[in-house]
C-alpha cells in the first residue's frame, strides 16, 4: 500500500472572518478528503494488477474440470431413465448452474467480476479527481482567497487536462454509445483519429468507451477525441503538490497537522 501524506501548516486557519473561515475550513476538509479517496482507489487498482484469475491456473483449472464432470455425472443420475437429446442440453445447463454456485459459496469469483475490478477503481479515481477538482474550482472563486489557490486550479487543468472530459464521458455513456456528443440536443460525434500503443486509427472513425491502457483510462470524449486519466503514483504525487501548495497559501495558527490518521 502506498500512502501519500499531507501536512497542514497549522490547526486552524487565523483569519477574524468567522464565517468566511468556517466556510473555508470546510471547503479544504472537503479537498483532503477526496485526496485520500483518490488515494484509496489508486491502492485498490494497483492491488488488481497482482491478480491472477483462478482460470489461468492449470492445477485449479484441472480441478474444476474434474468437478463439472462429476457434477454433470450425478445430475445424469437424477435423470436416469429419461435420457434423450431433447433434454441433454438441459442436464448439462443444471451441471453447469449447480457447479457456478458450488464454487461461489466456496469463496470462488466470477470471472466478469475480476476483469472489472481494475475498471471499478480506474473509475473510482477519476471519480474522487473530479470532485476534488470541482472543489478547487470553488474555493479558487471565494472571496479574499489567495490568488495562489486560482494558479493550483489552474495547475490542475495542465495536469489533467482530459478529466472533465472523461468524466463527462462516463456520465453520459448512454449518449456516447450511440456516438453522440454532449447537450440536450446531442449531435452526432466527429470521431478524431487515435494514435497509441492500444489503438491504431490514424484516420478516426473508432468510439472508445471504458478503455484501459496500462494505468490510463480513457475514453472518447464530447469532442471526439480520445482522453485518458492516468490511475498512477504519478498522478497521486501531481494532486499532493497541488493540495499541499493550497493549504500553504492561508495563514494558519496553532501546531501543524499530519494527515492521514493512523
Amino acid at each position: 500500500m502506498v500512502v501519500f501524506e499531507i501536512v497542514t501548516p497549522g490547526t486552524w486557519l487565523d483569519y477574524e472572518d468567522r464565517d468566511w473561515t468556517g466556510r473555508i475550513h470546510n471547503l479544504l476538509r472537503s479537498l483532503e478528503s477526496h485526496f485520500f479517496e483518490a488515494n484509496s482507489a489508486l491502492n485498490l487498482f494497483i492491488s488488481t494488477q497482482s491478480i491472477r484469475p483462478s482460470f489461468a491456473d492449470r492445477n485449479n483449472w484441472e480441478h474444476d474440470s474434474q468437478r463439472r464432470s462429476e457434477i454433470e455425472r450425478a445430475v445424469e443420475e437424477e435423470h436416469r431413465g429419461c435420457m434423450s437429446p431433447e433434454n441433454w442440453d438441459e442436464i448439462h445447463f443444471e451441471a453447469e448452474v449447480r457447479f457456478k454456485r458450488e464454487k461461489w459459496s466456496n469463496g470462488g469469483i466470477p470471472r466478469a467480476f475480476q476483469q472489472d475490478l481494475p475498471f471499478i477503481y480506474a473509475r473510482a479515481f477519476l471519480y474522487a479527481l473530479d470532485a476534488f477538482e470541482k472543489f478547487l474550482a470553488v474555493l479558487s472563486k471565494e472571496a479574499n482567497v489567495s490568488k495562489e489557490v486560482a494558479s493550483f486550479y489552474a495547475q490542475m487543468a495542465e495536469d489533467f487536462p482530459d478529466l472533465r472530459g472523461v468524466r463527462n464521458t462516463v456520465q453520459h455513456l448512454e449518449d456516447r454509445s450511440r456516438g453522440l456528443g454532449a447537450g440536450k440536443n446531442p449531435q452526432p460525434l466527429d470521431l478524431k483519429p487515435i494514435t497509441n500503443s492500444l489503438i491504431n486509427a490514424p484516420d478516426g472513425g473508432v468510439l472508445v468507451l471504458n478503455s484501459l491502457n496500462g494505468s490510463r483510462y480513457g475514453s472518447t470524449m464530447a469532442d471526439g477525441h480520445y482522453g485518458e486519466v492516468d490511475v498512477s503514483l504519478d498522478s497521486m504525487g501531481r494532486l499532493q503538490k497541488i493540495i499541499e501548495g493550497v493549504l500553504q497559501s492561508f495563514k494558519w495558527r496553532g501546531a501543524k497537522q499530519h494527515a492521514p490518521s493512523t
